[in-house]
């Protein structure tokens, strides 16, 4: 590289927190002048408009190294697409499975909801994209480049998932277990998007993994309390109906309520070594 790592990295940081502040300001003052978006669309677009400012801090830190945006693995070609595809599907059925385990775990009923579940779930898949695209670009790319440069590919796969961790623990409000269990599972999940970016040397592979279970948990099979008014807005393909005690049972923080999320991870990581064993690129040093 042309620029130590650690320069890049420490521009990358400074640029990142800049960016989301400036896209916490453009989307006030765009709600301010356009009140009919509707506050509850904010964090959609925040992220949106951090997704935009990331693609551009990202190709500016990587002309200086006389690179581009195509070693972020985000070109559309077959290979990228495969892979992309690969990575929903596997993370997709796992979490799917995953559901149907917690729900069977409470003996919650499932319940389809027709056309405007499906509405739900199409546009859930569209949002849940902008933040999975927000948060790849934020921990898989250029950064997650830097800190191979620095620290070997190992200790570059455990620090990005340890942010990511990090990164879910701040916006919650869990203390104790609790806490630990907020940070460890979407850390064991960044392990495995980090490790799957560099093997693939790109970010199509954990995109697809991430968006997969992301979508499935958000848009697909839907938990939501017994007691919600039958008027109340349709969030998901399934809804499936959950009393107090259940979500007590199912995010008790104890490991049992968490296998099912650790397995499909496990699983996962599995199907992607495999899919990478075959892949040429996955051979080819960065």
């Amino acid at each position: 590289m042309k620029n130590p790592p650690a320069a890049l990295l420490g521009i990358f940081a400074v640029g990142a927190m800049a960016s989301l502040a400036a896209s916490g300001l453009v989307v006030g003052a765009t709600l301010g002048f356009v009140p009919a978006i509707g506050l509850a669309n904010a964090p959609v677009l925040i992220s949106l408009v951090f997704s935009v400012a990331l693609l551009a801090l990202s190709w500016t830190l990587l002309r200086r190294e006389g690179a581009s945006l195509s070693e972020l693995g985000l070109v559309p070609t077959r290979e990228r697409l495969w892979q992309f595809g690969f990575g929903f599907a596997v993370t997709g059925i796992l979490f799917l499975a995953s559901a149907v385990a917690q729900a069977a775990a409470v003996r919650a009923p499932w319940h389809l909801q027709g056309f405007p579940g499906v509405r739900a779930a199409l546009t859930g898949l569209l949002v849940t994209g902008v933040f999975a695209l927000t948060e790849e670009l934020l921990f898989r790319g250029v950064a997650l480049r830097y800190m191979r440069s620095l620290y070997g590919d190992r200790a570059a796969i455990l620090l990005s998932g340890v942010l990511f961790g990090a990164y879910h623990l701040v916006q919650s409000h869990d203390w104790a277990m609790g806490a630990v269990f907020r940070f460890l599972m979407p850390t064991l999940g960044g392990l495995l998007f980090g490790w799957a970016a560099l093997r693939s040397r790109g970010l199509a592979l954990p995109l697809g993994l991430h968006l997969g279970g992301n979508w499935v948990q958000s848009s697909v099979a839907g938990f939501a309390p017994s007691a919600l008014p039958t008027d109340a807005p349709i969030q998901a393909l399934w809804r499936i109906p959950i009393t107090i005690h259940d979500v007590r049972v199912l995010t008790a923080p104890d490991l049992v309520p968490h296998l099912p999320y650790m397995t499909a991870i496990v699983v996962a990581a599995a199907a992607t070594s495999r899919l990478l064993s075959k892949s040429p690129s996955a051979h080819r040093t960065a």
